[in-house]
């Protein structure tokens, strides 16, 4: 029998093991049990995706390591218990005895680098075992883990890397993505639902994502404007973008969401974002305030100055996007403040 420290815990009448396994034993200990393939209780588990096995392979024998818990379900009463007094679990030291309910490409990534590198079966993984569960908890928790939770925007790892001692990958496109989705579903957002996702439906005007995504390249990429100017999180990121947008939108009113507005066609965005980039975005940080309300000291639109889309009407988006450029950079007045703390 193996004996491991544990903790119990218990939910929903089940109780359960929290304890560190090494990689060895319980790549040994362990199975996967997949749905609409095999019979048994807790079948619950997806068909193995053999390039993500290879990913984490690779990661672990880069010094990677899993700092979150594998689940297993030990089958059959008898091959798990526990001594509440020491503290201590015993499992038999026979192979699959344990299904796998959520990790399963965690655990074949062990396997194999265990075959490349035999240290790896020394290290220890954080796991959850629970005894004996059947299929429908099983189904519970593996729903709970994989649709219930709300997962990160994927440009995260953007901010981080910025923490570590590696060389950063490019996630323009990710964090450019991440900024549209916030703008687009944002009740405060001037673009809320006016940018044109995959399989969205189709109207006329707004802003492709693509469209959206290009255009933000400059600020967002490792070295891009936002970097420069000392915006480095989403948070902040799409804050100004929305601020600023905001400030745009309040000399439209009601007019924003017509068909009239320039700025919700990609020739009309894209141009409010050159001058974002080239005149306003420099004097925000000269002056530490990305708020709405210096937005609106800087940019200052008479009613009679308003640009409407049939201006550009008949130009080509180049000739278009410069027409409406220059009319807004017009616009634009330079504004000295006090010293002041960052604002956003």
């Amino acid at each position: 029998m193996k004996r491991i420290s544990a903790l119990e815990f218990e939910h929903k009448k089940n109780k359960y093991y929290l304890c560190l396994i090494e990689a060895r034993f319980l790549t040994n200990m362990s199975y996967v049990a997949r749905r609409g393939v095999d019979k048994e209780e807790g079948s619950v588990q997806r068909i193995l995706n053999r390039r993500r096995i290879s990913s984490i392979k690779d990661f672990l024998l880069n010094d990677g390591f899993f700092p979150n818990n594998i689940i297993l379900n030990v089958i059959d009463e008898g091959k798990l218990t526990y001594s509440k007094t020491s503290k201590i679990i015993s499992i038999e030291e026979t192979p699959r005895i344990a299904q796998v309910i959520d990790g399963q490409h965690r655990v074949e990534g062990l396997k194999e680098a265990i075959k490349n590198d035999s240290e790896v079966g020394d290290m220890l993984i954080p796991t959850v075992l629970a005894n004996n569960l059947k299929t429908e908890r099983c189904a519970e928790i593996f729903v709970s883990i994989n649709t219930e939770q709300k997962s990160v925007p994927k440009s995260l790892i953007y901010d981080l890397y910025g923490l570590m001692d590696v060389s950063a990958k490019d996630f323009s496109i990710e964090r450019g993505t991440d900024i549209a989705k916030i703008l687009n579903t944002e009740d405060t957002s001037p673009y809320q639902s006016y940018i044109k996702f995959p399989g969205s439906r189709k109207f006329k005007g707004g802003i492709q994502l693509s469209t959206f995504v290009n255009s933000l390249k400059p600020l967002v990429k490792s070295d891009g404007e936002f970097s420069k100017y000392s915006l480095t999180t989403l948070d902040y990121q799409a804050s100004a973008l929305k601020n600023y947008f905001n400030a745009i939108q309040s000399y439209y009113g009601e007019e924003w969401d017509k068909l009239t507005n320039p700025f919700l066609f990609a020739s009309g965005y894209s141009a409010a974002i050159e001058v974002f980039i080239n005149k306003v975005l420099p004097h925000c940080f000269a002056n530490k305030k990305f708020t709405e309300v210096f937005f609106k000291e800087i940019i200052v639109i008479p009613s009679d100055k308003l640009i409407r889309q049939q201006e550009v009407k008949g130009l080509s988006g180049e000739s278009a996007r410069s027409a409406i450029r220059l009319r807004l950079q017009a616009q634009i007045r330079i504004v000295e403040t006090s010293e002041a703390d960052f604002e956003i």
